[in-house]
């Protein structure tokens, strides 16, 4: 698959070096594209050589693309193009989040899924906010925002884990922890980006009436849940036609510019968090009508491969030293681990009573560490929004400290959580025997393929 992208990439690089004067020239905005996506793709298949997030690596080249002198002076990007690529990349993390939603998984774990999904991340969100008011003088909204940014889980970290634990023969799969914390990851993060959209709206909202104010982020929530509700059942007989491949490949496109159309269509309109919350119900609702279609998940899934270095190495590319002092940084890093250590609390707490043994529960708890995707896809939305926007620097400011702080979590969170399950579960978890693992091997494949 490396292979494959690495040569697609090639050929529309050359195509495009052939057909234009100077945008894939060095210092234009194809050749910094290209040497970003390649690069990053490229080191984030070393670390994951050494059971390091690929995505650190993808961060890193970012980070070093923005910072190293010469190489920043031949990698020039505009920074409308760069926020719309990183609005096309979370569009492309909502709709796999939206398609590997399974309402069927509450009912056959329990309610501990809607625990784990919603108690940490509101109790994280909510201690984060309070500290990044009291430390890093961010104004309430804004530090709502920052807390649900920072509160979101990521199952492109829990489930590779997951899968590599299963190989080596410990208990996850009989006792229902890897379908709920598969499921409840996926809720998860939607309950973050959500949240994150309404503040994010009403810290845009200014210029407009008090009542305005109020309502927009509830009136927010009721557009996108009615355009997507809308849009999934339009998916459900258009194309008219089932069972067939073509249908499925032209669902994949109809999924893709919907989507795209509703973020960037409610974003001109002025309602950017309607958008985002549109393309998840919109898949969820689809997928229900569908019954499943595992052609559109593989789709989906193959622009992610692209859209995954594309992301984090754009996001690394927003963090810039020079904005940075070292009076921001040990206080993020105060804050990071304060929240954490609530949500290590809050986790174990609601996995509680369902028949967890105390080392499992642990386990548990340490599994709801790891953050990256959504951090890298919405941390830098607000700074793209107050771009546009054309925002005066006290706002700019703001956007550049959740930047920060959000790239902080994953370089913090993401090796920390992937490393404590790894390391733990020779302590917390228990081994099953060959004959058991082979009647586990159906149920743990359902569970992590559709997130896979």
């Amino acid at each position: 698959k490396l292979a494959s992208v690495l040569l697609l990439l090639l050929a529309v690089f050359g195509t495009c070096y052939a057909s234009t004067t100077n945008l894939a020239q060095p210092g234009g905005p194809l050749f910094s594209l290209f040497v970003l996506v390649v690069s990053a793709l490229a080191a984030g298949q070393v670390l994951k050589l050494v059971k390091v997030p690929p995505m650190l690596g993808m961060l890193l080249v970012g980070i070093a693309m923005s910072n190293v002198p010469k190489v920043k002076d031949w990698t020039v990007l505009d920074p409308q193009i760069s926020a719309d690529l990183k609005t096309i990349a979370l569009m492309v993390i909502l709709m796999k989040g939206g398609l590997s939603l399974d309402i069927m998984d509450i009912k056959r774990v329990g309610f501990a899924v809607i625990r784990l999904a919603f108690l940490p991340c509101f109790v994280e969100a909510t201690v984060f906010a309070l500290l990044s008011v009291l430390l890093l003088d961010l104004p309430w909204i804004w530090g709502f925002m920052l807390g649900f940014v920072i509160a979101a889980v990521t199952p492109a970290i829990i489930v590779p884990c997951l899968d590599e634990l299963k190989k080596r023969n410990y208990r996850i799969v009989d006792n229902n922890i890897t379908t709920m914390l598969i499921s409840a990851s996926s809720f998860d993060d939607v309950v973050a980006i959500s949240a994150y959209m309404v503040f994010l709206s009403s810290a845009f909202s200014d210029g407009k009436p008090l009542y305005l104010q109020i309502i927009q982020g509830p009136l927010e929530i009721l557009i996108g849940i009615s355009i997507g509700v809308v849009l999934g059942v339009i998916l459900w007989v258009v194309p008219p036609t089932r069972d067939s491949k073509v249908d499925s490949r032209m669902r994949a496109m109809l999924v893709l510019f919907l989507g795209l159309s509703a973020v960037f269509g409610m974003g001109k309109v002025g309602y950017n968090g309607s958008g985002p919350l549109a393309v998840i119900v919109m898949c969820l609702t689809a997928i229900k009508g569908w019954q499943q279609d595992q052609l559109v998940t593989e789709v989906v899934d193959c622009l992610w491969y692209i859209g995954e270095p594309l992301l984090f190495g754009l996001v690394g590319r927003d963090i810039q030293f020079d904005f940075i002092t070292t009076d921001i940084l040990w206080k993020s890093i105060i804050v990071i681990f304060v929240s954490l250590s609530f949500r290590l609390i809050t986790a174990f707490l609601a996995v509680s009573g369902i028949g967890l043994s105390l080392k499992e529960k642990i386990f548990v708890s340490f599994s709801w560490i790891p953050k990256a995707t959504v951090q890298a896809a919405i941390g830098s939305y607000a700074l793209a929004v107050a771009t546009e926007k054309q925002a005066d620097e006290t706002v700019i400011g703001y956007s550049r400290t959740i930047v920060t702080v959000a790239v902080l979590i994953i370089l913090v969170s993401a090796p920390l959580g992937s490393l404590l399950m790894y390391f733990t579960a020779p302590f917390l978890l228990q081994r099953v025997d060959q004959h058991e693992r082979m009647s586990d091997d159906l149920e743990l494949d359902s569970s992590v393929g559709k997130e896979k």
